[in-house]
């Protein structure tokens, strides 16, 4: 049984609305739709604030606001896909101080006997909200009524306009006629205006054309594809001046009517005058009564007539040239649709107005963004742009030019001719005598205005990483911590992009040239005081003092003035209060005061210092404790060896194995309390305490030499005084202790204890570079995990990180381990070598870390201890489509293709090309450029060393023709690294022309790989080439095997060559010894049409185009081998790469009944984690996901099992349910529910589970720290 979690959710952007969600409608809000959930922000004067998220449990492709009353609010209106197609209405609240999207009503679209629509799935309301109609099956619309903000009644209306391209709703002056301007493509392939109107009344829409708009057949040079969806602007009646008139000042009025965008003309199509909607419906009811006369000419003249109707072209009222590629995104900037914001699929921004002096419309360029999917304007020149292929942007439109300001803002092709920006200027006069003298064109065809500068500024960035089309898992700086590397973005925007969950260490000062430290401590002057003055900085051989004597100055103190024991390591140190005692009618009671005094422990003993506020130092003081000075002779001849303290409380550890509890006595003394002595030496102690408003700790944590031991004593009460509460063996030497509460209980008294947020843990760093962390409960040391943090021994410290107390774990890599989820959770940081932490306040750098490494001293802050870090590598025009990397040259191979942008219906300019970037630094070491026509399809990453004549990479291409309909050449090429003058480049080894695209690679022993081209799997052997030829090496071809339709995924499990058929489904391949021969061993001839696939160790896991996760058992049998399919799962997503793998080094317990395997990509964004649970655990596992899918449904009721059941190109089937999957995203609700009892009980006796609620989510919460 296998578990899908997520780990970075879908970053894609769908759909953006501005809308007021609450009855203060002066609170604006942006709801963003990303794939699979709703986020509402709301707009601040600083920018966007994310108020709440909901999941939809679908993927969202219609958002829309629809009114609730007359006072300006709204709610959402959100519309999922196939295979559950659904209207949800969402509702936003604030409850206790807590945002919150809540489903209302719902209307189900889903209709099994209809065709899905193949161009438009959208929602559309009506301008005064009182109707909504989805399109979501071709011939056909669903009508639903808006009642205050809920959806009413719904049916089913015929659309005989089968292959519907947009549709939107026009302007009408009639509150109650509502009219639907549709762009359709019609039996002719021509795009074809026109509307209809909707006939609540017949459950209908109108038979014939309505009069509203003319039905006209669009040009088809100015529309000449449908590869990018066309896109149609409802503008309404602008009634302010003359119709008549032109010339009038206050701008030309017109009638209303759409704007059709998407060709290489916006144009402008006005509805039709009253007049002419009566004269057009005279005409058409003479035409329906010679339809009906029954006399067969007058029938045929009738249709002819209709038919000659239907494909007449007319020209639109104004037109603008578009001089770019196509519209993915726009936007109206007022409510009259006056300007509108409009981008293409390359980013580029323009803004089309309709002109003051006539009804024609002005273009003009704005700058370059990411390419839009959506775009919303907000106000105050302010502008969201959501995107699927590049970051999301909030963006500022600047009136005039914020930089480059001689360059232009867009290119502009030639064939558009432009005006100057001055001409703005030039015509705002009346008259059209004026624009003439600027541009002897008619105001019908529009202008386009010639910019320079740019005139966007980006105010926030949202990070996208979708779509992931290849990726990479590596752990590049030998951190243990695995890095994922995608190939993401598009168009303008490709980039690699490095995510870790990572805490981000900004360093503000460093102090080099201190070798051998092994602790630091800042000092205050005073024990009450929050500002650290000094800091003690302990080596191997000494203590140095230093002083933040100036605002950036660290002073190193003499050691004849220091007051601190220099001349020896230090083992800890820190301020104390002083103990006072009063008594109040003869009883004595005992309290802190604030005092001057520090402690210091050292080898000779426990030292007192005083700071002296006159000289800013410390002095040493009387009172002290030396176990060679005392008269006890069982002291004699010990020194101190390890040693912990808490304000009131000192511990030392003697050599021989005697440990010692000290405090300070009257008259600063400091005294023994007690002593014992255990049969091993001492190697760490901790007695920090549980409840940090106390002085005092209640429990001790020390170490042994030898046995490898950690003991729990206790210090409850004095009779209990070092007494073993419980110890633990470990399998490497616990060199450094720290006993810290996690939660955030404030009291650690009996009721604290008892509190949920009451979390002692005991950490431990081991010798070998291993941290063990234990819960202390119940006087027991239990869920033991071991996390590994390199070679170097490791060390734990308290610190404050973000304003909450965590442990710095550090060795070769740091971590800093907090409490989230229910568990402890580990933060890679990104700072080497550290040896210690603590928190500093100085003056100069207040709430910051001083970090000790081997060499130094780091002053800073970490941020983000529990965000994901996401690094960008841009490459701009350079789209990564595949990648891989070479371990042991430390490179990336990346297979790039550039697509220049051109006008909608030019020929696309695409190459090739495979570019070598470094790992640490990401800068390019080499480009390789591939032939005219050339693209890259695969990369490989060759073991071995990687230079000379031992190939590095196997790069393979196909060669693109436009008449083929199947590609009938490509290339097959090795590549090494060289070197000169310390640049590292490609240096070709072998090139091999094949007869189709080279799909995949996969190395199957050394020198043999294997080629997945068109239908075939190609098997090559690597040899070194003859005397006098032209490369070193060649690829000869030692076998074929061929029964497929198109092999798009080859992965090589160790064994056999597993193959993906992209229109089929997946085999298993064997190569024979001699590598001679393929040999089929199993296969599945179900149509799966698989898009990604990997290997299991004893099978396959794949994904297929109906967004669903599959997984076969190879099952070997004496006669044959079959391919068994044991699980299947609506993941809701393309998956476009599997790795086997974790995402992350996680502690792992040594009973874990998980294990992460693999992780996908998916083209949205997403990144997840697929994990293996043990038998045992899966039975129960499974039946909390049903107990648990009968009470929590998705918005608008979808019900979980029918969610995840498999879907089929016309949506689920009731006859197969998931199997072999769990949802680990649904099951981690059980964490956080209120009543988790309750799905442990189920509804009847037969659905109960027998596991302790702890087990169950000790369990969950396994699942949550390996995704």
């Amino acid at each position: 049984m296998r578990v899908v979690g997520t780990f970075h959710p879908s970053s894609s952007v769908s759909r953006s609305l501005k809308c007021h969600l609450t009855p203060d409608t002066t609170l604006e809000h942006l709801a963003v739709a990303k794939t699979e959930r709703i986020e509402v922000y709301s707009v601040q004067p600083d920018g966007l604030k994310l108020e709440c998220t909901a999941d939809m449990w679908g993927r969202v492709v219609g958002l829309q606001a629809i009114p609730v009353g007359d006072g300006g609010q709204s709610n959402l209106l959100v519309m999922t896909d196939h295979p559950d197609a659904k209207l949800v209405v969402m509702t936003y609240t604030v409850e206790d101080g807590i945002s919150l999207l809540k489903p209302e009503s719902s209307c189900s679209l889903v209709d099994p006997a209809a065709r899905q629509a193949e161009f438009v799935t959208e929602v559309q309301i009506d301008p005064t909200g009182q109707i909504a109609i989805a399109s979501c099956y071709a011939g056909k619309l669903k009508v639903v009524r808006i009642e205050n903000g809920e959806l009413g009644q719904a049916f089913d209306v015929s659309l005989p306009e089968i292959n519907l391209l947009a549709f939107t709703f026009l302007h009408t002056a009639k509150e109650d006629r509502y009219t639907l301007a549709l762009l359709h493509l019609n039996h002719k392939r021509q795009i074809q205006l026109l509307s209809r109107d909707v006939l609540l009344d017949d459950y209908e829409l109108s038979p014939a054309h309505s009069n509203m708009l003319i039905t006209t057949v669009l040009s088809e040079r100015t529309f000449p594809s449908i590869e990018h969806p066309l896109l149609l602007v409802a503008v309404p009646p602008h009634s302010t001046g003359s119709e008549e008139d032109d010339e009038d000042e206050t701008g030309p009025a017109h009638r209303g009517g759409v704007l059709v965008l998407g060709g290489r003309k916006v144009a402008f199509f006005e509805t039709a005058s009253q007049h002419q909607q009566e004269t057009r419906k005279e005409k058409q009811r003479r035409l329906s009564k010679r339809l009906s006369s029954g006399v067969q000419s007058e029938v045929s003249k009738a249709k002819e007539k209709e038919k000659e109707r239907e494909s007449r072209k007319i020209k639109a009222r104004a037109t603008v040239k578009w001089p770019w590629n196509a519209i993915t995104a726009w936007c109206s900037v007022d409510a009259k649709c006056r300007r509108v914001l409009l981008g293409d699929a390359f980013g580029r921004l323009a803004l089309l107005a309709f002109n003051a002096e006539n009804v024609g419309l002005t273009l003009l360029p704005l700058g370059e963004v990411s390419p839009p999917t959506t775009l919303a304007y907000l106000s105050s020149q302010v502008l969201y742009v959501g995107s699927h292929f590049g970051d999301s942007q909030l963006l500022r439109i600047h009136p005039a030019p914020i930089a480059n300001a001689s360059t232009e803002t867009l290119p502009i092709p030639t064939g558009v001719s432009t005006v100057p920006s001055s001409a703005l200027a030039s015509t705002s006069g009346k008259g059209k005598g004026r624009l003439g003298d600027i541009d002897q064109a008619s105001p019908r065809d529009g202008r386009v205005v010639q910019t320079k500068g740019k005139f966007v500024e980006v105010l926030q960035t949202h990070d996208n990483i979708a779509p992931i089309m290849d990726a990479v898992l590596a752990d590049i700086d030998g951190s243990g911590q695995p890095q994922v590397i995608t190939s993401s973005g598009a168009h303008n925007t490709g980039s690699l992009r490095v995510i870790r969950t990572e805490a981000d260490f900004q360093e503000q000062a460093r102090l080099d040239g201190l070798p051998g430290i092994t602790d630091v401590w800042p000092v205050r002057p005073r024990f009450n005081e929050a500002t650290h003055t000094h800091l003690v900085v302990s080596t191997l051989r000494e203590t140095l003092l230093f002083s933040f004597s100036g605002k950036e100055t660290l002073t190193n103190i003499e050691p004849s003035i220091a007051g601190f024991a220099t001349h020896v390591p230090t083992y800890a140190v820190g301020n104390i209060p002083r103990r006072q005692t009063t008594t109040v009618g003869g009883r004595s009671t005992s309290s802190y005061v604030d005092s001057p005094l520090a402690v210091q422990i050292t080898p000779e003993g426990v030292h007192l210092v005083e700071h002296d506020p006159a000289l800013h130092t410390f002095s040493s003081v009387a009172g002290g404790w030396y176990p060679k000075k005392l008269e006890d002779p069982s002291f004699a001849g010990r020194e101190v060896v390890a040693a912990a303290m808490s304000p009131s409380q000192f511990v030392v550890g003697l050599s021989g194995g005697r440990l010692a509890l000290l405090n300070l006595g009257a008259n600063d003394t400091v005294q023994l309390l007690k002593s014992r002595d255990f049969p091993d030496e001492i190697c760490a102690i901790s007695c920090t305490p549980f409840d940090r408003t106390k002085n005092y700790a209640t429990a001790i944590a020390v170490s042994f030499w030898g046995s490898n031991k950690i003991a729990v004593l206790s210090l409850d009460t004095p009779d209990s005084y070092l007494g073993t509460l419980c110890d633990a063996t470990l399998p490497a030497l616990p060199r450094s202790l720290l006993l810290h509460n996690f939660g955030t209980s404030a009291s650690a008294s009996a009721r604290g204890k008892d509190s949920a947020d009451f979390r002692p843990h005991l950490v431990a760093g081991l010798a070998d570079g291993t941290v063990a962390t234990f819960a202390l409960r119940d006087g027991q040391l239990l869920d033991r995990k071991a996390s590994a943090l390199g070679n170097a021994p490791a060390s734990v410290s308290l610190c404050e990180v973000d304003g909450r107390t965590v442990v710095l774990a550090s060795g070769a890599r740091a971590n800093v381990l907090y409490w989230d989820r229910q568990r402890v959770r580990p933060s890679p940081v990104g700072v080497k070598n550290v040896v210690k932490g603590a928190t500093l306040n100085a003056p100069a750098f207040p709430s910051c870390l001083v970090i000790a490494t081997s060499s130094g001293l780091l002053i800073g802050n970490v941020r983000g201890v529990d965000k994901m870090q996401i690094r960008t590598i841009s490459l701009g025009m350079d789209n990564p489509r595949k990648m891989a990397y070479h371990n042991q040259q430390q490179v990336f191979g990346v297979a790039c293709t550039r697509t220049s942008p051109g006008r909608i219906g030019d020929n696309e300019d695409i190459t090739g090309s495979f570019k070598l970037l470094d790992a640490h630094s990401f800068q390019q070491l080499h480009h390789f450029q591939c032939d005219l026509s050339e693209e890259p399809s695969s990369v490989l990453a060759l073991p071995g060393e990687g230079t000379g004549h031992s190939p590095a990479f196997c790069l393979g291409t196909v060669v693109i023709r436009p008449e083929e309909r199947e590609p009938s050449s490509g290339r097959i090429v090795l590549f090494s690294l060289s070197s000169a003058d310390g640049v590292r480049s490609l240096t070709t080894l072998a090139s091999l022309k094949v007869r189709g695209c080279v799909y995949a690679l996969v190395h199957v022993s050394e020198n043999v790989i294997a080629a997945a081209i068109n239908t075939s799997v190609v098997l090559y052997k690597i040899r070194q080439a003859n005397p006098g030829d032209a490369l070193p090496l060649v690829l000869d071809q030692a076998a074929e095997w061929n029964h497929n339709h198109f092999v798009t995924n080859l992965v090589w499990d160790g064994q056999y060559i597993l193959v993906g058929d992209a229109i089929s489904s997946v085999s298993v391949v064997r190569v024979t010894q001699d590598a001679t021969r393929l040999e089929s061993v199993a296969r599945d001839y179900g149509p799966l049409w698989p898009t990604a696939i990997e290997g299991t160790g004893n099978g396959v896991i794949g994904a297929n185009s109906d967004c669903n996760l599959f997984s076969f058992t190879l099952q070997r049998g004496p006669q044959r081998s079959i391919l068994e399919k044991d699980g299947v799962y609506h993941i809701d997503d393309v998956v476009n790469k599997f790795i086997r793998g974790a995402l992350s080094s996680a502690d792992v317990a040594e009973d874990q009944a998980v294990h992460a395997t693999h992780v996908f990509f998916t083209s949205t964004g997403r990144i997840g984690a697929i994990m293996d649970i043990t038998d045992t655990m899966s039975l129960h596992m499974t039946a909390l996901q049903r107990n648990m899918a009968k009470t929590i449904t998705g918005p608008g009721d979808v019900n979980h099992t029918k969610y995840r059941a498999p879907a089929a190109p016309r949506g689920h089937t009731d006859a197969e349910a998931s199997y072999g999957f769990l949802d680990g995203d649904f099951l981690e609700k059980f964490l956080t529910h209120p009543q988790p009892e309750q799905f442990l009980e189920g509804e009847i006796e037969a659905e109960r589970i027998a596991l302790p609620l702890a087990t169950v989510k000790d369990v969950l919460v396994q699942m949550q720290s390996l995704h």
